[in-house]
């Protein structure tokens, strides 16, 4: 995957139509504010709707570029998600795979705890700057930033909606505190992230919650991102951005 130095040197990058009353706030995959994430918000601004996303990475722009980031997952793709948060076994994987220098300081960064916190706190802060200039706010995401997209649903009062791709499902203990509709969207072959799918929809159903599920057969993590050729579907993508306006009008 190619840098787009351009777009990492921003803080945000922003479409907004004229006469638009609802923003979608758009949340990067884990590559960072590349021109994958211009494009949907692009998409979103075709729709009539406003569309911010944050650069969650502006302050860590020198070394948490979409190579180095590329070459830290190859060294953590092994992993669970719950093994990516674990210092030793992050360091072990690594090592097994030669990985050193800057990867390795991406590597713990990128899924260090406190550094995911802080991104959370700026996602919902964009959120909150959003419904001050906008009547509606909803929440887009991929991959990282669909987990995002999830969690600032169970902790933001003023959205109306939350779609995500392929993120990570918020902790039961949060669900409780989602009061809005959701469109999850998912590959069929993700094993890392299908694995907390069941009980997710499981939590959400017995509480009864708005839940919009979808996952495309033959399909592998990222399927919506046309510049990873090696996962990208283009019927996927095309069915999936249709259930997406489909949910964003209904819902703004």
């Amino acid at each position: 995957m190619a840098d787009s130095s351009r777009l990492q040197q921003r803080t945000e990058f922003i479409v907004e139509p004229k006469r638009a009353s609802a923003c979608v706030v758009v949340f990067h995959e884990v590559w960072g504010l590349v021109d994958h994430t211009e494009d949907v918000c692009k998409r979103v601004g075709k729709l009539g709707f406003a569309a911010i996303a944050p650069n969650l990475y502006r302050e860590y722009g020198d070394i948490l570029t979409p190579t180095k980031i590329q070459k830290a997952m190859e060294g953590l793709w092994e992993l669970s998600l719950e093994e990516r948060r674990d210092k030793e076994k992050v360091a072990r994987a690594l090592n097994k795979k030669g990985t050193e220098g800057e990867v390795r300081e991406v590597a713990a960064m990128i899924y260090d705890p406190a550094f995911r916190g802080r991104m959370l706190e700026d996602a919902v802060a964009v959120v909150e700057r959003a419904h001050s200039r906008f009547g509606s706010v909803s929440t887009l995401g991929f991959c990282m930033g669909g987990g995002l997209s999830l969690r600032c649903a169970t902790r933001s009062r003023h959205m109306k909606s939350a779609v995500s791709f392929y993120g990570q499902p918020p902790a039961a203990n949060e669900v409780q505190r989602i009061s809005i509709p959701i469109l999850d969207i998912h590959a069929n072959h993700d094993e890392i992230i299908n694995e907390a799918v069941p009980a997710w929809v499981g939590e959400m159903l017995e509480g009864g919650k708005d839940l919009t599920l979808k996952t495309y057969p033959q399909t592998e993590h990222g399927f919506f991102n046309d510049t990873r050729k090696e996962v990208y579907d283009r019927s996927a993508s095309k069915e999936a951005w249709d259930i997406t306006r489909w949910f964003l009008e209904r819902t703004l």
